[in-house]
């Protein structure tokens, strides 16, 4: 049996979920959640989180029992916290979540069209908040024959009127209080490309956020490429789809960065499951040392991204708390 170390005992055990709710929450709330109402963004990640702790444990991801999948996607949300506010983007990371929980189910199963249909109705439902969501579709499509082994003439309709069943339901509603043009100007956007590589927009917490989600994927599929041999099979197929959609957005991102806040939640929720891989399995000296550094960076980051919302929040709280004082 493998030396445990501390990164393996902290990363299996039953305080490591708790502490990254505990950062999160603070976090979001330092960020402004009660004084701006975020409580649909803050209901979309609890929900993301509960999703990713089933797909974890549903689908063996990490042969030991962990948490660390949904632990870390907390704390990387946190480290992106600028990203939470935004109410659509938190929807497409919660819709990407399920149409992976319902496609992992689809994997080498004779009777599938029924999880296909629902996972491309969530990503339906994605496209509505985020148009350009339906550029995932031809790549799951080959996914879904190379990694789930589950294409096939039922499942390719499934996934046909999955997409299309959010706008049958959605769409009358729409053109009738809004009219036909909202409905053409959506779809237009398919159509509609910034500048390559136009990066003006992001600013540094942007870039420190995406580069160390970047770095971690890196980290994570490194990593599974040199020890995923010692998982099953259906696991390891199901770990390089994860692998395969984290690249394809962060190439995605790095094309057309004005997409950002939609992309990175997709990215973070792929990366938190390699990365907790990684911090599970591995029991060396070096990757001791460096789930320290890890953990370390990740919380410098949401400390730094979130300094001048908390001073804004303890200042006016320490105002609001000396205006009771008899001065």
């Amino acid at each position: 049996m493998a030396y445990k170390r501390f990164q393996n005992t902290f990363t299996e055990s039953k305080f490591f979920l708790p502490l990254a709710i505990a950062v999160a929450v603070g976090v979001i709330c330092l960020y402004g959640l009660v004084e701006k109402g975020w409580w649909m963004q803050l209901t979309c990640l609890a929900i993301s989180t509960l999703l990713l702790m089933i797909l974890n444990s549903s689908h063996q991801l990490i042969r030991v029992a962990s948490q660390a999948s949904p632990a870390m996607f907390l704390l990387l949300m946190a480290a992106a916290v600028f990203i939470i506010p935004d109410l659509l983007a938190e929807i497409m990371t919660l819709c990407f979540i399920a149409l992976l929980f319902m496609l992992f189910h689809c994997q080498q199963r004779d009777v599938s069209p029924g999880w296909v249909f629902y996972g491309f109705f969530c990503l339906g439902l994605a496209s509505i908040a985020f148009v350009q969501a339906f550029y995932y579709v031809p790549l799951l499509w080959v996914l879904m024959s190379t990694c789930l082994r589950a294409m096939t003439a039922k499942t390719f309709w499934a996934s046909i009127l999955g997409i299309i069943t959010p706008y049958w339901i959605a769409g009358p509603v729409i053109i009738y209080f809004m009219g036909t043009d909202v409905v053409a100007a959506h779809f237009t956007k398919l159509a509609q490309f910034q500048p390559l590589g136009d990066y003006s927009m992001l600013g540094e917490h942007e870039w420190l956020a995406v580069g160390w989600t970047a770095l971690l994927a890196i980290i994570g599929i490194i990593h599974y490429a040199n020890q995923g041999y010692q998982d099953k099979l259906r696991t390891r197929l199901l770990h390089e789809m994860v692998i395969v959609i984290d690249i394809a957005t962060f190439i995605f991102l790095a094309l057309q960065p004005q997409h950002f806040t939609m992309l990175l939640g997709v990215a973070i929720a792929n990366t938190c499951l390699l990365i907790a891989h990684y911090l599970t399995l591995t029991h060396t000296f070096l990757t001791n040392i460096s789930f320290y550094f890890i953990l370390a960076i990740t919380l410098a980051i949401i400390a730094y991204n979130t300094w001048m919302p908390s001073s804004n929040f303890l200042s006016v709280m320490a105002t609001q708390a000396c205006s009771f004082l008899p001065l």
